[in-house]
């Protein structure tokens, strides 16, 4: 279960986890630093890490921040991250040429260009979320989407967006189905959990049986930027990407209505699913 609760039935207490933000390698801004950033690609040996991030140590490089994922198709692991060598008498080529005497690592790359202090990724494209191609977009920028939306479509605004979450619910639906042999309820708190991992917000399972489900999220990305400010509910993506869901699982035809939104001023969004029959 996502929303800083653990996996349990519906009305079970829940254990409180502690949050952290998460951040995607995409820039760094550090004026008067001399910032480079580094790609690595290694083979998947145990204690490959070590050295890497020895070798990067023993040079004076400041860590500033990175990531590391592998490709279990390749057997392989790639590691890139911003570092500062403001400390360091040497190069980026003597960073580059240090790493590559590692054994196991396969290519090593450099990038340098920096805008006054700004440093952005250039060494990575494009980018995967759990293998998937993906994109983001700022929770503000989206709140600027949907207000220009209603500013020149009215209500036709909120058909649009409940139909496009209703496409993606269901593809996300589909796809879990495909990758796992989950029952109905692990299946759903796997696709809320996701949405916590890709920071769409935190959402719990209160209720679910076979003709009904309520989801309690909280921080959802549609109605962050309007907290507060409306007099009604104003999730469309979301309460069509939870229709979506609802219509698989069920094999129904749904309704979902959300009774309260942090728009209005509630403490977060609370979704009704229904079966229509």
């Amino acid at each position: 279960m996502a929303g800083g609760a653990s996996s349990q039935n519906p009305g079970e207490e829940k254990q409180v986890l502690k949050l952290n933000p998460k951040d995607v390698l995409c820039s760094e801004h550090l004026p008067n630093a001399k910032i480079i950033e580094w790609s690595i690609k290694a083979r998947n040996a145990p204690g490959i890490i070590a050295p890497i991030m020895n070798t990067l140590t023993e040079k004076g490089c400041g860590f500033l921040s990175g990531f590391q994922s592998i490709d279990w198709n390749e057997n392989t692991i790639l590691m890139g991250g911003f570092i500062d060598l403001s400390a360091s008498k040497l190069r980026a080529e003597d960073i580059k040429k240090a790493l590559e005497k590692i054994k196991g690592v396969l290519e090593v790359n450099i990038y340098e260009e920096m805008f006054d202090g700004l440093i952005i990724d250039g060494l990575h494209f494009p980018l995967r979320v759990s293998g998937e191609r993906s994109f983001t977009l700022r929770v503000e920028t989206f709140g600027g989407i949907l207000k220009r939306l209603y500013e020149k479509f009215g209500t036709g605004a909120a058909v649009i967006l409940y139909e496009m979450g209703v496409t993606a619910g269901e593809s996300k639906a589909k796809s879990i189905a495909k990758k796992y042999r989950l029952d109905k309820l692990s299946s759903l708190r796997l696709m809320m959990a996701e949405r916590s991992a890709k920071g769409w917000c935190r959402a719990e399972v209160a209720e679910f049986n076979n003709r009904r489900a309520t989801i309690i999220v909280s921080d959802l990305f549609e109605c962050m930027p309007f907290k507060g400010k409306q007099d009604n509910a104003v999730s469309q993506f979301f309460r069509g990407y939870l229709a979506g869901i609802f219509s698989q699982l069920y094999n129904k035809s749904v309704s979902v209505t959300e009774v309260e939104c942090v728009a209005k001023g509630n403490p977060a969004c609370k979704f009704i699913v229904e079966t229509k029959d």
